[in-house]
């Protein structure tokens, strides 16, 4: 009976085993999907109207420009669209995004199963599916979250060419396996260099001086790569690579703010609990399991770094490796727990024994336990805001950004369109979401993003290549135009209306002698101006190709936005 108890075990486990990530994949599943249907933000639509067009057969076109970036992700919206036959918000997202969101909490938890123990992926994946910045990426019609997934994929793979292949030829296929998911989300994300860069940096710290202890040739090899890399880096034949790449990590658009601090506060402010105690927890791990601590430990502080002193800042950059942040908690509170929490109950009934009589003292001591448990938890704010991401009670806004919607834009700038006004734009890819297309775009940052890509002589009204429409991010700019157009509106989310560019470009109406209107109407502001007389001066834009309000009433340009009735079906 015992030996047939002992034969059943490993099928007992197995079977435990994969009912847990059944579990697991519905937990993560259910976490990230109340948003499925909601309008996108603004910068999902960079990815969505390239999606639309090719699903239309017209490539990545957005108007007269082209938008490829992660053109592979763009793709897969499509087949998506055709998967679950028609263009909707929740095609666009299910997909592309909140399967690799899922598929991401189960790799990771099964692989701290399989690198520790069970306790250590049950606590890491409670971590990941209370993780806010995962439910909200899970279900942004960005690329991020197939990135994050095809990223840890390969770090897994990494890992297991040093620490678990016995022959040559598993290594040899980890390794290429490995090479092609990094290539993949490189293709996605460039930021997949700092994390390559990172792996490398754990494999020269974990194995590099017992190679050279071990292997002669290493030292040969290493001595030799240093004098090509040496050679190579004189000869200046890289100068203009690694300057670009330099440009490239300390870049951020207008306004630069040089924010050194930025996830650091994140992660105080989300994590007041377990950020300040990471270093502590970083050293249980390492004494508890070094091996797979120390391989989330340099592959999490590595990126973390190098993201704090690089120029943009977002939490969702982060996105791949924090996962490894919660490993290494696992690890650590795992080794922890039982002794803390034997020494907590022990401690809550001598506490509450003066004050109840004998018969209570468990009880209370218990419920002083579950209450003290319960603060430490809700006083996280990654916590109770993931709770709430969960519920679908904050559907209004994507990671920060509000969820603009312009429903009356046809209503209310067609009348416009029809007396021949000029269409100017704050929020160009929401123009052509809610109207189908715009004459002049006017944003700072955006203008920004020009002139890094186009270089710094680049002229105000220079086409921007995402769209073919000409850009500024001047005010004076738009002034001119003001002067030049007799009939024209400036469209913008409806916080804009109480800027002081809104009222500026107002009152440079009213000087010129137009009648000027600043309204709002749901999430749109705009300006319209009307004058009698033409233009008072035109010094400021060359002639346009056409007028986006010929484009839109004749019906060459559409509205490219998707029924909220279509997503919710």
């Amino acid at each position: 009976m015992a030996l047939a108890t002992e034969r059943s075990s490993p099928a007992r486990q197995s079977a435990l085993f994969v009912g847990a990530l059944l579990l697991v994949f519905g937990l993560a599943f259910v976490s990230r999907i109340a948003m499925l249907g909601a309008p996108p933000i603004y910068d999902e639509l960079y990815q969505l109207v390239p999606a639309l067009s090719y699903h239309a057969g017209e490539g990545f076109s957005v108007l007269d420009g082209t938008y490829d970036r992660a053109s592979d992700f763009t793709r897969l919206i499509a087949a998506s669209f055709d998967l679950t036959g028609e263009p909707s918000w929740w095609a666009a997202r299910l997909i592309p995004s909140v399967l690799p969101g899922v598929l991401l909490v189960v790799a990771i938890f099964a692989w701290a199963w399989h690198v520790d123990r069970r306790g250590t992926a049950v606590i890491v994946a409670v971590f990941l599916i209370l993780w806010p910045n995962g439910i909200e990426v899970s279900q942004y019609i960005r690329f991020y979250a197939l990135h994050g997934l095809l990223f840890v994929l390969a770090t897994m793979a990494v890992y297991a060419v040093f620490e678990e292949a016995r022959t040559v030829a598993i290594r040899v296929g980890l390794l290429l396996g490995a090479g092609i998911l990094l290539a993949a989300a490189y293709r996605l994300q460039m930021l997949t260099l700092l994390g390559a860069g990172a792996l490398g940096l754990w494999v020269a710290m974990a194995y590099g001086p017992r190679w050279l202890r071990e292997i002669p040739w290493v030292k040969w090899a290493v001595l030799a790569a240093v004098v090509v890399v040496g050679g190579v880096l004189a000869s200046g034949v890289l100068n203009d690579t690694l300057g670009w790449l330099w440009t490239t990590y300390r870049w951020e658009p207008w306004p630069a703010s040089g924010d050194t601090t930025f996830y650091h506060r994140d992660f105080r402010d989300n994590y007041p609990t377990f950020w300040p105690l990471f270093p502590v927890a970083a050293l249980i791990a390492l004494r508890v399991n070094f091996k797979p601590a120390f391989f989330c430990l340099v592959l999490f502080a590595v990126c973390f770094v190098l993201q704090t002193f690089g120029g943009l800042k977002n939490i969702r950059y982060l996105y791949p490796v924090m996962p490894f942040l919660f490993v290494i908690w696992g690890i650590a509170l795992r080794a922890v727990i039982s002794a803390v929490f034997g020494w907590l109950i022990e401690t809550s009934r001598e506490a509450v024994s003066p004050l109840v009589a004998e018969r209570w003292v468990r009880p209370v001591a218990w419920s002083g336990i579950v209450v003290a448990l319960a603060f430490a938890f809700f006083a996280n704010a990654a916590f109770v805001r993931s709770v709430g991401l969960i519920a679908g009670l904050n559907d209004g806004e994507l990671l920060g950004k509000v969820r603009w919607q312009w429903r009356s834009a046809e209503e209310v700038v067609t009348p416009w369109l029809e007396r021949g006004a000029l269409v100017v734009t704050t929020e160009e890819m929401r123009a052509v979401e809610w109207l189908g297309d715009y004459d002049v775009g006017f944003n700072r940052p955006r203008f920004s993003e020009l002139l890094y890509s186009l270089g710094p002589d680049t002229q105000a009204f220079a086409a921007d290549f995402r769209t073919g429409r000409p850009l500024t991010g001047d005010v004076g700019d738009i002034e001119r135009l003001i002067a030049c157009h007799p009939v024209g509106v400036v469209l913008a989310d409806a916080p804009w209306a109480r800027s002081g560019n809104a009222l500026r470009l107002r009152e440079a109406a009213q000087l010129s002698g137009a009648e000027a209107v600043l309204s709002r109407h749901d999430g749109m502001a705009m300006l319209g101006w009307e004058r009698e007389g033409g233009a008072i001066g035109c010094n400021a834009l060359a002639e346009l190709e056409g007028s986006a309000a010929e484009r839109i009433l004749s019906g060459a340009r559409q509205p490219q936005t998707l029924s909220s009735a279509k997503a919710e079906r």
